[in-house]
C-alpha cells in the first residue's frame, strides 16, 4: 500500500479513481487558461474532488481564467450549482475569471431555470460566446 493511499484510508477517503468510478474531473492547463472537465454526473458526491481540481488554480498567478467544459455532463443538481457558484466567487476573489463551456441543452436548461445563467459566462457547443451576467 502506498502512503497516499494509506493517509487517504486513514482519513476514510479512497482515491479519486476508485471511489467514483461513474464520474471522472480531468485538468488541463495551457498558457493562461485551465480547463477543469467535468463527465456524466455533476452532483454532490464530487465536492471534495471539484474543490480539489479548482483550488490550486486559484493560487497559479499564470492562470487567468478557468473553463469548466460541461459537454459530457448528463446530470446536474443543486449541490452542482452551488460548487459553480463557489468557484466564480472564488475565481473573481482570486482575480480571475470563469466561464462554463460547451454546455449541453439539459444542463443549460438547469441553469436558465436556477437563474445561474445570469452569473457566469457560457461558451456554446457552436462557440458563440454569450455573457448573461448583465441582463
Amino acid at each position: 500500500m502506498s502512503a497516499a493511499f494509506a493517509r487517504m484510508h486513514r482519513q476514510n477517503e479512497m482515491p479519486f479513481n476508485l471511489q467514483e468510478t461513474h464520474m471522472s474531473i480531468h485538468t488541463q492547463l495551457q498558457d493562461d487558461k485551465a480547463r477543469i472537465t467535468v463527465s456524466e454526473r455533476f452532483d454532490s458526491s464530487l465536492y471534495q474532488h471539484f474543490k480539489r481540481a479548482y483550488a490550486p488554480l486559484l493560487d497559479k498567478h499564470a492562470v487567468r481564467h478557468i473553463e469548466v467544459d460541461v459537454s459530457q455532463v448528463d446530470y446536474l443538481d443543486s449541490a452542482a450549482l452551488g460548487m459553480l457558484v463557489l468557484l466564480n466567487e472564488s475565481a473573481k476573489n482570486a482575480n480571475k475569471s470563469m466561464s462554463l463551456i460547451s454546455i449541453p441543452g439539459p444542463v443549460a436548461n438547469v441553469l436558465k431555470i436556477a437563474n445561474v445563467d445570469k452569473l457566469f459566462s457560457i461558451n456554446l457547443p457552436s462557440g458563440v460566446k454569450l455573457n448573461l451576467r448583465d441582463q
